[in-house]
Protein backbone atom coordinates (compact mmCIF):
# COMPACT_ATOMS: atom_id res chain seq x y z
CA UNK A 1 0.00 0.00 0.00
CA UNK A 2 0.91 3.24 -0.83
CA UNK A 3 2.21 5.68 2.10
CA UNK A 4 2.53 2.67 4.72
CA UNK A 5 5.18 1.88 6.71
CA UNK A 6 7.34 -1.62 6.33
CA UNK A 7 9.50 -2.79 9.13
CA UNK A 8 13.10 -3.42 7.57
CA UNK A 9 13.46 -7.78 7.60
CA UNK A 10 16.25 -7.62 10.16
CA UNK A 11 18.18 -11.24 9.51
CA UNK A 12 19.98 -12.25 13.03
CA UNK A 13 23.13 -14.64 12.68
CA UNK A 14 22.39 -16.72 15.47
CA UNK A 15 25.98 -18.24 16.46
CA UNK A 16 27.33 -15.03 16.07
CA UNK A 17 24.54 -13.77 18.43
CA UNK A 18 25.43 -16.52 21.07
CA UNK A 19 29.45 -16.22 20.42
CA UNK A 20 29.28 -12.34 21.39
CA UNK A 21 27.05 -13.74 24.57
CA UNK A 22 29.29 -16.26 25.81
CA UNK A 23 31.69 -13.78 25.13
CA UNK A 24 30.25 -11.00 27.14
CA UNK A 25 30.13 -13.76 30.35
CA UNK A 26 33.54 -14.63 29.67
CA UNK A 27 34.63 -10.69 29.55
CA UNK A 28 32.69 -10.65 32.98
CA UNK A 29 34.26 -13.43 34.44
CA UNK A 30 37.57 -12.40 33.67
CA UNK A 31 37.49 -9.76 35.99
CA UNK A 32 36.35 -11.57 39.39
CA UNK A 33 38.42 -11.26 41.79
CA UNK A 34 40.16 -13.81 43.16
CA UNK A 35 37.66 -15.18 46.08
CA UNK A 36 35.07 -14.53 43.76
CA UNK A 37 36.37 -17.35 41.08
CA UNK A 38 37.58 -19.62 44.47
CA UNK A 39 33.91 -19.60 45.45
CA UNK A 40 32.49 -20.47 41.57
CA UNK A 41 35.25 -23.12 41.27
CA UNK A 42 33.81 -24.43 44.94
CA UNK A 43 30.18 -24.50 43.77
CA UNK A 44 30.92 -25.97 40.94
CA UNK A 45 32.49 -28.87 42.49
CA UNK A 46 30.04 -29.68 44.98
CA UNK A 47 27.40 -30.83 41.85
CA UNK A 48 30.27 -32.89 39.88
CA UNK A 49 33.22 -33.40 42.15
CA UNK A 50 35.94 -33.70 39.61
CA UNK A 51 36.46 -30.41 37.24
CA UNK A 52 39.05 -30.77 34.19
CA UNK A 53 41.19 -27.49 33.35
CA UNK A 54 39.41 -26.46 30.25
CA UNK A 55 36.31 -26.68 32.52
CA UNK A 56 37.90 -24.37 35.13
CA UNK A 57 38.86 -22.19 32.00
CA UNK A 58 35.68 -21.88 30.81
CA UNK A 59 34.21 -21.33 34.56
CA UNK A 60 36.33 -18.30 35.76
CA UNK A 61 37.07 -16.85 32.12
CA UNK A 62 40.70 -16.30 33.74
CA UNK A 63 44.10 -17.14 32.27
CA UNK A 64 45.88 -20.65 32.32
CA UNK A 65 48.59 -18.63 35.01
CA UNK A 66 45.44 -17.04 36.95
CA UNK A 67 43.48 -20.53 37.59
CA UNK A 68 46.83 -22.18 38.16
CA UNK A 69 47.23 -19.60 41.08
CA UNK A 70 43.48 -19.95 42.30
CA UNK A 71 44.14 -23.69 42.17
CA UNK A 72 47.16 -23.83 44.64
CA UNK A 73 45.78 -21.36 47.20
CA UNK A 74 42.69 -23.74 46.86
CA UNK A 75 44.72 -26.94 47.40
CA UNK A 76 47.30 -25.48 50.23
CA UNK A 77 43.69 -24.46 52.11
CA UNK A 78 43.14 -28.11 52.11
CA UNK A 79 39.66 -27.91 50.03
CA UNK A 80 40.98 -29.47 46.81
CA UNK A 81 42.95 -32.08 45.67
CA UNK A 82 45.23 -31.88 42.52
CA UNK A 83 44.65 -34.91 40.13
CA UNK A 84 45.66 -35.25 36.58
CA UNK A 85 44.40 -32.77 34.08
CA UNK A 86 41.73 -31.35 37.00
CA UNK A 87 40.99 -31.03 40.32
CA UNK A 88 38.78 -33.01 42.71
CA UNK A 89 36.92 -31.74 45.85
CA UNK A 90 38.54 -32.80 49.01
CA UNK A 91 36.63 -35.24 50.97
CA UNK A 92 39.14 -36.60 53.29
CA UNK A 93 37.18 -34.12 56.02
CA UNK A 94 33.60 -34.70 57.28
CA UNK A 95 31.78 -31.26 56.31
CA UNK A 96 30.45 -30.33 59.50
CA UNK A 97 34.58 -30.79 60.92
CA UNK A 98 35.11 -28.27 58.71
CA UNK A 99 32.36 -25.55 59.30
CA UNK A 100 30.50 -26.48 62.36
CA UNK A 101 27.83 -24.56 62.32
CA UNK A 102 27.34 -21.33 63.75
CA UNK A 103 24.29 -21.93 66.63
CA UNK A 104 26.60 -25.28 67.20
CA UNK A 105 29.96 -22.74 68.14
CA UNK A 106 27.59 -20.44 70.40
CA UNK A 107 26.47 -23.52 72.87
CA UNK A 108 30.16 -24.62 73.04
CA UNK A 109 32.44 -23.19 75.80
CA UNK A 110 30.34 -20.41 76.74
CA UNK A 111 32.05 -19.88 80.54
CA UNK A 112 35.48 -19.65 78.71
CA UNK A 113 34.01 -16.99 75.85
CA UNK A 114 32.38 -15.03 79.33
CA UNK A 115 35.07 -15.00 81.25
CA UNK A 116 37.91 -13.76 77.89
CA UNK A 117 34.90 -11.32 76.94
CA UNK A 118 35.11 -9.90 80.70
CA UNK A 119 38.91 -9.49 79.82
CA UNK A 120 39.15 -7.91 76.70
CA UNK A 121 37.38 -5.08 78.13
CA UNK A 122 40.57 -3.78 79.81
CA UNK A 123 41.31 -3.46 76.21
CA UNK A 124 38.70 -1.10 74.71
CA UNK A 125 39.66 2.41 76.37
CA UNK A 126 37.10 5.53 76.03
CA UNK A 127 36.81 7.29 72.81
CA UNK A 128 38.45 3.91 71.20
CA UNK A 129 37.90 3.13 67.38
CA UNK A 130 38.32 -0.53 66.59
CA UNK A 131 37.00 -3.88 64.64
CA UNK A 132 35.02 -5.79 66.69
CA UNK A 133 35.03 -8.94 63.77
CA UNK A 134 31.88 -11.98 63.74
CA UNK A 135 32.33 -14.96 65.62
CA UNK A 136 30.81 -16.30 69.06
CA UNK A 137 33.74 -15.40 71.49
CA UNK A 138 33.89 -11.62 69.97
CA UNK A 139 30.34 -11.61 71.03
CA UNK A 140 31.03 -12.32 74.23
CA UNK A 141 33.32 -9.12 74.12
CA UNK A 142 30.23 -6.88 72.63
CA UNK A 143 27.71 -8.22 75.17
CA UNK A 144 30.29 -7.64 78.08
CA UNK A 145 30.66 -4.16 76.77
CA UNK A 146 30.52 -1.26 79.56
CA UNK A 147 27.05 0.64 78.86
CA UNK A 148 28.74 3.98 79.42
CA UNK A 149 32.10 3.88 77.53
CA UNK A 150 31.91 5.79 74.29
CA UNK A 151 33.26 3.76 71.53
CA UNK A 152 32.75 3.27 67.73
CA UNK A 153 33.44 -0.27 66.82
CA UNK A 154 33.24 -0.94 63.11
CA UNK A 155 31.93 -4.89 62.99
CA UNK A 156 30.89 -7.37 59.81
CA UNK A 157 29.03 -9.15 62.39
CA UNK A 158 24.87 -9.15 62.33
CA UNK A 159 24.71 -10.93 66.23
CA UNK A 160 27.73 -8.34 67.15
CA UNK A 161 25.57 -5.11 66.25
CA UNK A 162 22.28 -6.93 67.81
CA UNK A 163 24.05 -7.06 71.13
CA UNK A 164 25.40 -3.20 70.74
CA UNK A 165 21.87 -2.71 71.02
CA UNK A 166 22.04 -1.78 74.35
CA UNK A 167 25.07 -0.01 74.62
CA UNK A 168 23.90 3.83 73.67
CA UNK A 169 27.26 5.07 73.60
CA UNK A 170 28.85 2.93 71.21
CA UNK A 171 28.61 3.96 67.96
CA UNK A 172 28.15 1.14 65.43
CA UNK A 173 29.32 1.10 62.18
CA UNK A 174 28.19 -2.04 59.67
CA UNK A 175 30.31 -3.10 57.27
CA UNK A 176 28.20 -3.25 53.88
CA UNK A 177 27.82 -6.47 51.41
CA UNK A 178 25.63 -9.69 51.29
CA UNK A 179 24.21 -11.53 54.03
CA UNK A 180 25.60 -14.55 54.90
CA UNK A 181 23.36 -16.33 57.89
CA UNK A 182 25.47 -19.49 58.08
CA UNK A 183 27.77 -17.20 59.97
CA UNK A 184 26.11 -14.46 60.97
CA UNK A 185 28.56 -12.34 59.38
CA UNK A 186 28.19 -9.61 56.08
CA UNK A 187 30.76 -10.18 53.60
CA UNK A 188 31.77 -9.47 49.50
CA UNK A 189 33.27 -7.24 47.54
CA UNK A 190 30.99 -4.23 49.32
CA UNK A 191 32.50 -4.67 52.29
CA UNK A 192 36.51 -4.80 50.76
CA UNK A 193 35.21 -1.10 48.91
CA UNK A 194 34.17 0.10 52.69
CA UNK A 195 37.18 -0.59 54.63
CA UNK A 196 38.34 2.39 51.74
CA UNK A 197 36.89 5.31 53.85
CA UNK A 198 37.70 3.51 57.58
CA UNK A 199 40.23 3.69 60.07
CA UNK A 200 40.71 2.33 62.91
CA UNK A 201 43.65 1.71 65.60
CA UNK A 202 42.51 -2.17 66.92
CA UNK A 203 41.49 -5.68 65.82
CA UNK A 204 39.60 -7.39 68.12
CA UNK A 205 39.15 -10.94 66.36
CA UNK A 206 37.98 -14.56 67.10
CA UNK A 207 39.34 -17.28 65.52
CA UNK A 208 38.52 -21.02 64.35
CA UNK A 209 41.91 -22.17 64.45
CA UNK A 210 45.39 -21.10 65.23
CA UNK A 211 48.26 -23.20 64.11
CA UNK A 212 51.68 -22.66 63.87
CA UNK A 213 51.68 -23.92 60.37
CA UNK A 214 48.84 -21.69 59.07
CA UNK A 215 48.32 -19.10 61.67
CA UNK A 216 44.84 -17.79 62.38
CA UNK A 217 42.26 -19.85 60.22
CA UNK A 218 38.69 -19.00 60.19
CA UNK A 219 35.41 -20.31 59.18
CA UNK A 220 33.56 -17.50 57.19
CA UNK A 221 35.53 -18.26 53.20
CA UNK A 222 34.98 -14.68 51.79
CA UNK A 223 35.59 -12.41 55.42
CA UNK A 224 39.30 -14.18 53.92
CA UNK A 225 39.15 -11.70 51.82
CA UNK A 226 39.40 -8.31 53.61
CA UNK A 227 40.70 -9.59 56.78
CA UNK A 228 44.50 -9.03 55.92
CA UNK A 229 43.44 -5.62 54.90
CA UNK A 230 42.38 -5.06 58.20
CA UNK A 231 45.77 -6.12 59.52
CA UNK A 232 47.55 -3.79 57.92
CA UNK A 233 45.25 -0.67 58.74
CA UNK A 234 45.49 -1.22 62.59
CA UNK A 235 48.16 -1.05 64.91
CA UNK A 236 47.30 -3.92 67.06
CA UNK A 237 45.64 -7.16 66.70
CA UNK A 238 44.02 -8.94 69.35
CA UNK A 239 42.58 -12.58 69.37
CA UNK A 240 39.90 -13.72 71.52
CA UNK A 241 40.09 -17.23 71.53
CA UNK A 242 39.58 -20.22 73.97
CA UNK A 243 41.68 -23.35 74.24
CA UNK A 244 39.75 -25.34 71.75
CA UNK A 245 40.86 -23.69 69.10
CA UNK A 246 44.30 -24.54 69.12
CA UNK A 247 46.19 -26.97 67.09
CA UNK A 248 44.07 -27.18 64.52
CA UNK A 249 42.37 -25.35 61.05
CA UNK A 250 39.08 -24.06 60.16
CA UNK A 251 38.29 -23.47 56.91
CA UNK A 252 40.63 -20.56 55.53
CA UNK A 253 43.75 -18.49 56.22
CA UNK A 254 43.38 -15.32 57.73
CA UNK A 255 46.90 -14.07 59.32
CA UNK A 256 49.62 -15.62 60.19
CA UNK A 257 50.93 -15.67 63.69
CA UNK A 258 53.16 -12.81 63.50
CA UNK A 259 50.61 -10.14 62.32
CA UNK A 260 48.70 -10.82 66.11
CA UNK A 261 49.86 -8.87 68.98
CA UNK A 262 47.83 -10.28 71.68
CA UNK A 263 45.97 -13.74 72.34
CA UNK A 264 42.98 -13.54 75.35
CA UNK A 265 42.05 -17.65 76.31
CA UNK A 266 41.82 -19.45 78.97
CA UNK A 267 43.66 -20.70 81.81
CA UNK A 268 44.06 -24.71 80.38
CA UNK A 269 46.74 -24.48 77.51
CA UNK A 270 48.65 -26.75 76.70
CA UNK A 271 52.58 -25.71 77.41
CA UNK A 272 53.85 -26.05 73.31
CA UNK A 273 50.58 -24.05 72.51
CA UNK A 274 52.54 -21.23 74.80
CA UNK A 275 56.09 -22.18 73.38
CA UNK A 276 54.48 -21.75 69.81
CA UNK A 277 53.23 -18.34 70.95
CA UNK A 278 56.45 -16.80 72.65
CA UNK A 279 58.45 -18.01 69.55
CA UNK A 280 55.95 -15.57 67.39
CA UNK A 281 56.02 -12.88 69.73
CA UNK A 282 52.34 -13.04 71.15
CA UNK A 283 51.47 -12.06 74.52
CA UNK A 284 49.69 -14.49 75.83
CA UNK A 285 46.91 -13.42 78.81
CA UNK A 286 45.32 -16.57 80.29
CA UNK A 287 41.78 -16.03 82.29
Amino acid sequence: MTGSLKKPLVFVNRKRFFLDIFGFFRYSASYMLPYERQERILASLQDRRFLKIEDLLRLTGSSLTTLRRDIEQLADGGRVRKSRGGILLTDSVAPEAVDPLYRTRERQNTDEKERIGAAAQAHIAEGDILFLLNGTTTRAVAEQLDPGKRVTIITNGIDIAAALRGKPKAEVILLGGAVDYAHNTLCGPLALKSLEHLHAARLISGAGGITEEKGVTIYPYLVSAYYQNIVRMVSEVILVADRSKLGRNALVQATALEEVDLIITDKVVPPEHLRMFKRHGVRCEQV
